[in-house]
């Protein structure tokens, strides 16, 4: 059983692609207040901005927090702008992508486990819980 469970890890440790990093980012979309222009997206999401108001139907994006690590095949704890949310991520080395097993805490309750393909230029969009101002919306993306 600790020969199985070593195995496993050393597998997973060396999965990784050395200098891959994920970025993670807890967004607020929402539309303009009437009569305003929207305002524009923070130079981490323009990139993508164009696809996020496609998918999500909003006009302006605000990050509210985000984190980058560096891939190193090891379960991750990313903390979410409040104390009480987090994600845990495990990444594994799939092709060109990362094969994620992604876990939505509130508090120490496990929310959400689900699995996705992340790959290169190709970021992963999560839509969370309604806000006040808008629609919560997860990012994960790979980053040299």
């Amino acid at each position: 059983m600790i020969a199985r469970l070593l195995a496993v890890l050393l597998a997973t440790a060396s999965a990784s692609q050395a200098g891959d990093k994920i970025w993670s980012a807890v967004i607020l979309a929402s539309d303009a207040k009437r009569g305003e222009r929207p305002k524009p997206p923070p130079p981490e999401l323009a990139p993508f901005a164009a696809r996020l108001a496609k998918v999500f139907t909003y006009e302006q994006f605000e990050i509210l927090g985000s984190a980058t690590k560096e891939l190193d095949g090891q379960k991750e704890r990313w903390l979410v702008p409040t104390q009480n949310f987090w994600f845990g991520a495990t990444a594994r080395r799939q092709g060109t992508g990362y094969h994620l097993n992604l876990e939505f805490f509130h508090d120490r309750r496990r929310i959400v486990e689900t699995e996705a393909m992340l790959g290169p230029l190709s970021p992963l969009f999560i839509r969370g819980p309604m806000h006040e101002r808008g629609q919560i919306i997860v990012v994960f993306e790979i980053r040299p």
